[in-house]
């Protein structure tokens, strides 16, 4: 059985996507401490709230060294929604933060200080077999999204005609804008595809 470890940081929806994870019938944990981490396929790291004091809770909890040396030996990790901003160098939301730095990337304020709250569709920006979640909508929940190389972004979405980056990608490490735990049946297809596909690339 593919096992799947939450990081915990102290933020984030973690018993939803528990929940979700154990109904696809995978060994599911939520922990901090390093040695279950590590003894993981998977990693997931969720977030929701401000990217600054993510990061501060990260180091304060010993995470961010642990998540930049596992993804040195590119094995798995899943970003959701703050936890893809989190994966990236830098974010602009309230100040200048450094983040985890494992993929290229600053994350910024969405035009005009929107929101972005709801179900929207994914595009296809380059060909991958990531690209299972065409055809469903998606629970997206954000304000700030991810500007930097294109090759990272496998998937895209499109809200009062600004393109954000929905997926991105290097390597085995993905980061989706949305919220997986709250997209209903399309949202468990695409955890449960992704998961599998990581283990066994």
């Amino acid at each position: 059985m593919i096992s799947v470890a939450i990081v915990d940081y102290d933020i984030g929806n973690h018993n939803s996507l528990l929940y979700t994870l154990k109904s696809l019938e995978f060994d599911v944990k939520i922990s901090k401490d390093i040695e279950i981490l590590s003894n993981s396929d998977v990693l997931i790291l969720p977030g929701v709230g401000a990217f600054p004091k993510a990061m501060d809770l990260l180091k304060l909890n010993n995470l961010s060294n642990f998540l930049i040396e596992w993804s040195s030996k590119n094995r798995p990790i899943i970003g959701i929604c703050l936890g893809m901003q989190l994966l990236c160098r830098k974010s602009y939301e309230y100040k200048d933060s450094e983040g985890l730095g494992i993929i290229d990337g600053e994350i910024v304020a969405l035009s005009n200080n929107q929101c972005h709250i709801g179900w929207n569709s994914i595009n296809d920006v380059q060909k991958s077999d990531f690209l299972f979640s065409k055809g469903h909508d998606f629970y997206f929940n954000h304000s700030y999204k991810f500007i930097g190389d294109k090759s990272f972004v496998i998937g895209s979405t499109e809200f009062n005609d600004e393109n954000i980056a929905a997926i991105i990608k290097n390597k085995n490490i993905i980061g989706v804008q949305f919220h997986p735990e709250k997209s209903q049946e399309a949202g468990k297809i695409l955890l449960s595809f992704t998961i599998k596909k990581l283990i066994n690339d």
